[in-house]
């Protein structure tokens, strides 16, 4: 169960990616910058669940895995604290709330390669959005270490109410309650472990990012003068190996906002490998 990609269609996908960039880009450039915030609410994600191998890998190895699985979880509403205005408008507390949703479903495609110790992975997958992961770690025959990042282009709902001032310097309202998605890209960093028992593998993986670090890419939003909290998503899992290519997996999700309160979900996964 290879995966190859021809140079022609990475080519393709860089270009798109880079225009897409482009666009955001020039967008965000074009938005109004708000004064001062009243209230924001927007979506947060889980960060994707970057795994590593999960067992060890012979020497100079190189294979594939399909993975996906389901989530179950519910609508939460999360008020995050601490979030102020700047400069001369630091006592004007803005209400801010973290609107924490999930995808019932999620998948990847993921290419491993190892040395003698150190391994890399590149992936693909659909995780409340597309997305690109990158890992680099070490594999040994008990246990496993290492470091990922994400990049990911998802919808995000951003609602607001503030003020911006004009060229005369008067205050003039802003606000959108409208529910609207933007496309949005977004990236983060994490790092995951595993433990080996035999059949049993023992997991972690976490990641971080901020919300409203998010480039828009269409339908612009005021630029804040603020930032929301860090989202630090936590992965628990036990896998179940039943045969060298097949792997079960089940775990459970904490999200929490800079250390601080906490929502939870279920998982379940299987893993197909070529190796």
């Amino acid at each position: 169960m290879g995966v190859s990609f021809s140079g022609h269609a990475v080519h393709r996908l860089l270009t798109c990616i880079l225009a897409v960039s482009l666009a955001g880009l020039l967008t965000s450039c074009a938005s109004t910058k708000m004064e001062y915030a009243k209230e924001v609410e927007m979506d947060a994600y889980p960060g994707p669940n970057i795994q590593g191998i999960n067992r060890y890998l012979k020497e100079n190895t190189v294979g594939s895995r399909l993975h996906g699985g389901f989530i179950v979880s519910k609508l939460e509403h999360l008020g995050v604290d601490g979030v102020e205005n700047k400069d001369e408008w630091d006592s004007v507390d803005v209400d801010s709330k973290y609107r924490i949703t999930y995808l019932p479903v999620y998948g990847s495609i993921d290419k491993f390669a190892k040395g003698e110790l150190f391994m890399m992975n590149i992936g693909f997958g659909i995780y409340h959005g597309i997305y690109a992961s990158t890992s680099v770690g070490i594999n040994t025959r008990h246990f496993e270490l290492g470091l990922s990042t994400f990049q990911r282009f998802t919808y995000q709902i951003i609602n607001y109410l503030g003020y911006e001032r004009d060229d005369e310097g008067n205050l003039h309202k802003l606000e959108n309650f409208d529910n609207e998605n933007r496309l949005v890209f977004q990236y983060g960093a994490g790092a995951y472990a595993s433990l080996f028992l035999g059949p049993v593998t023992l997991s972690y993986n976490g990641n971080i990012y901020r919300p409203n670090k998010s480039v828009i890419i269409d339908k612009p939003i005021p630029q804040f003068k603020f930032a929301t909290p860090y989202l630090f998503t936590n992965n628990f899992l036990v896998s179940y190996w039943y045969n060298p290519t097949t792997e079960f997996q089940l775990g459970v999700t904490n999200i929490l906002v800079d250390f601080n309160g906490g929502h939870w979900s279920l998982n379940a996964g299987i893993s197909l490998w070529s190796f």
